[in-house]
């Protein structure tokens, strides 16, 4: 069945924003701190959408929920394989589950092991098809393997369902790679209009400059 994806509000701010940033070059600071805010907002909303998965596995799977913290601490110390073989055991607690999915996924892609980041990835986003993060995830992925198209889509998804700084630059990428270049354009400015200081920000303004050759 053909699902339908209701763009975010933000989403669409956002690219209003960006659009009229790109059609006058002197963009204002009024025009900046609006996209700054709605990042902000928007990863506030992720961080709401986390606490709110992780209290959802707590009262469904508990045992999951133990593991899935023991495999996010060692994760976040480097240790991806002991990370990975934790979130396999939490995984045997509930198969289906897309959250467990898409951190396993994305333990994988951290890993740089991009084809059971993939594997896991494409499960988390069939049993969770409403997650921003397995669907971002699976458009780096496709972007690593130059699919650009498939990229651009799940991308696309991703930021209607939260509109990321990460999804924003990377669906610049993607709709470069799709010869897109003008929208590419303006996804570079709002990374640039919301943080140009970040790394995120001095890639987009460095790819911006590309294709302004």
């Amino acid at each position: 069945m053909l699902k339908i994806y209701h763009i975010h509000p933000l989403f669409l701010i956002l690219i209003l924003l960006v659009t009229s940033c790109a059609v006058n070059p002197a963009v204002d600071l009024n025009s900046q701190v609006a996209t700054e805010d709605k990042f902000k907002a928007e990863k506030q909303q992720g961080k709401i959408l986390y606490d709110q998965k992780l209290q959802q596995l707590a009262e469904t799977h508990p045992e999951a929920y133990v593991l899935y913290q023991q495999a996010h601490a060692v994760e976040s110390r480097g240790e991806m394989d002991l990370a990975i073989e934790t979130y396999h055991r939490a995984m045997q607690q509930t198969p289906e589950d897309g959250f467990l999915l898409t951190a396993l996924g994305m333990a994988y892609l951290r890993k740089e092991d991009i084809v059971p980041a993939r594997r896991y990835l494409l499960k988390a986003v069939s049993f969770d098809p409403d997650y921003y993060k397995s669907r971002l995830g699976l458009g780096y992925v496709y972007l690593q393997n130059q699919q650009f198209k498939p990229a651009a889509t799940q991308l696309k998804a991703s930021l209607q369902l939260l509109a990321t700084l990460e999804g924003t630059y990377l669906l610049g990428e993607a709709e470069e790679g799709n010869g897109n270049f003008q929208k590419a354009q303006q996804l570079y400015q709002a990374v640039i209009l919301a943080d140009k200081n970040s790394k995120l920000g001095k890639a987009a303004a460095t790819r911006l400059r590309s294709l302004s050759k």
